[in-house]
């Protein structure tokens, strides 16, 4: 689906870094701003350059995606006519549980309704990390009821993969993700072998700006230069790659500096 701004007066963005997305799509979204849409925007850490300008943002855990969209589901279309077929569904939610693990609380969801229910049409964009999330075709399943059964359409994934007529999956545990916590994104220019990481980042991972470092995520070993960034908040670091990553992006990494055996 290519991106258009007509008839969207809300945006709800969810497991995207915008600033390191696909510039074009991110330029008609902006454009669509410029005309009047609000931007919810839910992601894993502040976005510096787009976490302030959203009408709402709220960070919630890494890997819990899927959690996110079961509570947007319900919180969209509880009460809404013609979605009777999820009332069992929703009524077998644990939501505190969801709510506690994936840091989106009563209070937040209920400021995403509010906006939605003033909204007439609705982007629900959903970025890589719901698209390569293990529970992908679950998330996509939650995002594609919500379009079927009020105003909002659907941008990002391909349809095709998922059988939407199947029941929904209940939500599995989320997965915790304790200690230094790596993301891949797409690099801009002059970012080779560097891992960028706020100044709490530095502290957890307890290297300092400039040093020399070695990577290991995934089973695989990055040599690289630490970077520190005060304009990023939080124990997420990025991690630039020359392509986007084809599978989830996020990890827990081990950290030593280069001279350190």
């Amino acid at each position: 689906m290519s991106l258009t701004c007509k008839g969207f007066d809300l945006i709800i963005v969810i497991g995207s870094l915008l600033s390191r997305s696909d510039t074009s799509a991110v330029t008609k979204m902006q454009a669509c701003m410029k005309e009047g849409a609000k931007l919810i925007y839910l992601f894993t850490m502040e976005d510096p350059k787009f976490s302030a300008k959203s009408d709402f943002f709220s960070r919630y855990e890494v890997g819990s995606e899927e959690g996110v969209l079961a509570l947007l589901a319900k919180a969209l279309l509880e009460n809404r006519e013609g979605a009777q077929e999820f009332k069992a569904y929703f009524e077998s939610l644990d939501e505190g549980y969801l709510s506690a693990e994936s840091n989106l609380g009563e209070e937040e969801i209920e400021e995403i309704r509010a906006l939605y229910a003033q909204s007439k049409g609705a982007l629900l964009w959903l970025g890589d990390d719901v698209l390569l999330h293990p529970r992908a075709d679950n998330c996509l399943l939650l995002a594609q009821a919500i379009s079927s059964h009020s105003h909002a359409v659907v941008y990002g994934g391909d349809a095709s993969i998922v059988e939407f007529h199947k029941p929904f999956e209940p939500v599995e545990a989320l997965k915790s993700y304790d200690g230094t916590v790596v993301y891949t994104c797409l690099k801009h220019e002059g970012e080779d072998a560097v891992l960028i990481g706020s100044a709490q980042f530095k502290v957890a991972a307890k290297v300092q700006n400039g040093d020399t470092i070695a990577v290991t995520f995934k089973d695989e070993v990055y040599p690289c230069t630490f970077v520190c960034d005060d304009s990023l908040k939080g124990t997420i670091a990025l991690m630039p790659v020359a392509q986007a990553p084809q599978k989830y992006p996020y990890g827990v990494a081990k950290i030593v500096k280069a001279d350190v055996q």
